[in-house]
């Protein structure tokens, strides 16, 4: 019943976990641009104190997860563990099948924007679906909800204290074009929850129109 009443959310979600784990493979991994966000934060515990990410990613994306679930409620979670499983899955699948795309580590601008677009319109789908690929997806969410910023800004602000702090091991020309990638990521999001929002409002005005005429 659960599945038949969420179909179109668990197939948006699935398409958009395709498309950022496809970006995340050929654009970021491949040409070293990095994350801002939790994925950063995972990185730069790694590097400091030597835990693995398998560990503290469990902990930290469920507890945001949490977090969310108290703002938009338990499909909110079901729904966001499922965008987690999916990525995960589709990220093997690029993995053992290798990169389709060029290497773009002579043209890191080109690269950058691929990247950013990539993760934009992925985890873009998946918000539209109303869950989170990760736990810096719950802060932007969440943030825009009890802070004047937009979700966009929210994802600045955290990806760029993540990114700033992993110059500790990074390169600044690293962090310059992760910064590119990022901004391109958290505006492309911004856009399509906005759209997303503006089509549930417009639903709810038409059911309470359609009610009102009964």
């Amino acid at each position: 019943m659960w599945l038949k009443k969420y179909k179109r959310n668990l197939l948006l979600i699935i398409l958009g976990s395709c498309i950022l784990a496809f970006g995340s493979f050929n654009f970021n991994y491949q040409n070293n641009v990095t994350e801002g966000g939790v994925l950063g934060l995972l990185l730069l515990i790694k590097n400091i104190f030597d835990i693995s990410p398998s560990v503290t990613a469990l902990i930290i994306d469920l507890s945001l997860f949490a977090l969310g679930t108290k703002f938009f409620g338990k499909q909110f979670l079901g729904l966001s563990i499922f965008a987690s499983l999916s990525f995960s899955t589709w990220y093997k699948v690029w993995e053992s099948v290798g990169f389709i795309v060029p290497n773009l580590t002579n043209n890191m601008l080109l690269a950058s924007i691929f990247a950013g677009m990539g993760v934009g319109i992925g985890i873009g789908i998946i918000v539209r679906a109303g869950a989170a690929a990760g736990g810096d997806d719950v802060i932007a969410l969440v943030g825009e909800k009890l802070t004047p910023f937009k979700v966009n800004h929210v994802y600045m602000i955290t990806d760029f204290i993540v990114l700033i702090l992993s110059l500790s091991y990074l390169s600044f020309k690293q962090i310059f074009f992760s910064l590119i990638a990022v901004t391109i990521s958290g505006k492309i999001i911004s856009i399509m929850y906005d759209s997303s929002k503006m089509n549930n409002e417009e639903n709810i005005q038409e059911e309470f129109a359609t009610t009102e005429s009964n």
